[in-house]
């Protein structure tokens, strides 16, 4: 096992030190990756949310992405002028709207996948396909169950007596 160099001798650091130096790696070649294209992670967020559900309600894309109304107001405004999605009233209840990915949407999440595939690719180039397909896996386990962020009244914070 490597340990860090950062780490003092003998004690290897906590994998949620070592997740958060990772995420911060990720999100600098991310956001380098996106640039040139002109598109924020939360706007990436949400027209990947729309590739994968499909036209979805305006409320229930404010739900999802954890987003106060107005400021979901604002992000579509933004991807419609550039014509990145498009608004349409639900058949079924005429006061709905529904957010859909555009042509020119599709076009803009190939790119970025292509992006992130580049990224990826130069945060993981020490591990082989076998270990990527395992680091996958564990990623993937850790984001199904819900954390629970609150410490008990019984529970005394770490460090504490």
């Amino acid at each position: 096992m490597s340990v860090s160099a950062d780490a003092p001798a003998g004690v290897a650091p906590l994998a949620t030190v070592l997740l958060a130096r990772v995420a911060r790696a990720v999100r600098q070649q991310f956001e380098a990756a996106v640039r040139p294209l002109g598109l924020r992670q939360r706007q990436i967020v949400a027209l990947g949310y729309l590739r994968g559900h499909g036209p979805t309600a305006q409320q229930r894309l404010a739900e999802q992405l954890c987003m106060d109304p107005s400021s979901l107001v604002c992000l579509l405004n933004d991807l419609e002028e550039r014509d990145l999605v498009v608004r349409q009233r639900d058949r079924s209840d005429r006061r709905r709207g529904l957010i859909a990915l555009s042509k020119r949407g599709e076009l803009a999440l190939a790119a970025v996948d292509q992006a992130l595939a580049r990224v990826e690719d130069a945060i993981l180039c020490e591990l082989d396909g076998a270990e990527r397909c395992l680091l996958r896996d564990l990623l993937a386990r850790l984001g199904t169950a819900a954390p629970r962020w609150e410490l008990d009244d019984a529970e005394p914070f770490a460090g504490t007596s």
